[in-house]
């Protein structure tokens, strides 16, 4: 038995060590699931809920003016991929002496998308509903396995400048578990 044990052992790590060979082939990547909501930024600096605070983060922004956020982006695969999201827009209430209430509700947004591997870019084939009032979605980008921006040109009320200002607007979600 003292034998067969150094025996069983050595043919084991040989076992192990011929069988990690050279793979050519990379792995499938896997991008569907359920993504977070990491950030809403801006190209430029915005005043959007009249603080007087510019900043470019818009998702900290708009906190206070829109009900609860809707931070979760559900991506499925099928015979046409399929995402399923919320994007803010704002919601003119009405206007004191000419200077717009502003709230920013989700819209729900359904898209059907085909990935170009050779540049992680996604091809927007179809969004539901099409309502041009979103904004023009510019790009969809696969940064990586975990992540997935949205880049939307959209017009924003700037109370600073107090006028409406189109800007791009970046939607960056991660992979993962829903936060609570």
């Amino acid at each position: 038995m003292k034998i067969l044990y150094p025996i069983l052992l050595g043919a084991f790590f040989l076992f192990i060590i011929s069988s990690c060979g050279d793979n050519p082939e990379a792995p499938p990547r896997f991008y569907y699931g359920n993504y977070n909501l990491e950030v809403i930024t801006m190209e430029q600096s915005i005043d959007l809920n009249d603080d007087g605070a510019s900043s470019t983060n818009f998702k900290d922004q708009v906190a206070s003016l829109t009900g609860e956020f809707n931070d979760r982006m559900t991506f499925l695969q099928g015979d046409e991929d399929q995402m399923f999201f919320s994007i803010y827009l704002p919601n003119v209430l009405t206007e004191q002496g000419g200077v717009p209430i502003i709230r920013y509700p989700a819209e729900n947004l359904t898209l059907e998308v085909a990935l170009e591997e050779e540049n992680n870019q996604f091809q927007l084939l179809s969004q539901q509903p099409p309502n041009p009032d979103n904004g023009e979605i510019v790009s969809i980008e696969l940064l990586d396995q975990l992540r997935i921006e949205f880049k939307v040109n959209k017009s924003l009320y700037d109370f600073e400048a107090n006028e409406w200002v189109d800007v791009q607007v970046n939607y960056l979600f991660v992979r993962g578990l829903i936060e609570t």
